[in-house]
């Protein structure tokens, strides 16, 4: 099992080039949707892995730690190497549990709750950008599981 450090350099030093070099030359992606990927992939790599489920463990008062913040509850519910060590899963629960952080804050904020057609409507009209953030997230997440194998 590898370490934050190695997981790291794994994904931002070999395997991010290798990707987009690939979406480039293979895909019909443009420059800004590549680097709409390689952002997702860098948070999820650097913010987001599986690994979240320890940020409990992260010294607070550090720019990691502080990056961590909304995932503290996410470590006390979810124990290491569980759901989160899950591909696709694991990806899927930690964007829906931000998903829902950033809902709540909506509505807190501004008494506003997104309806089905708006939803529907939001999803319709940025298909493309949310594939790409959720394709980086989760093979960020791929990258890293296969590391722990």
């Amino acid at each position: 099992m590898a370490n934050y450090k190695t997981h790291t350099k794994f994904n931002l030093f070999l395997a991010l080039p290798i990707l987009l070099g690939l979406g480039f030359y293979l895909l019909p992606l443009t420059l800004s949707q590549l680097a709409l990927f390689a952002g997702a992939f860098t948070y999820s790599t650097l913010y987001m892995s599986p690994d979240v489920d320890l940020a409990y463990q992260i010294k607070f008062l550090s720019l990691r730690g502080l990056l961590t913040l909304p995932f503290r509850p996410y470590s006390w519910v979810f124990k290491h190497r569980g759901l989160s060590h899950t591909p696709i899963i694991g990806t899927l629960t930690r964007v829906i549990y931000l998903a829902l952080i950033a809902f709540g804050i909506l509505y807190f904020a501004y008494e506003f709750v997104p309806t089905k057609d708006g939803f529907i409507a939001f999803i319709t009209l940025y298909q493309t950008p949310l594939i790409l953030v959720l394709a980086g997230a989760a093979i960020a997440d791929l990258c890293h599981l296969l590391l722990d194998l």
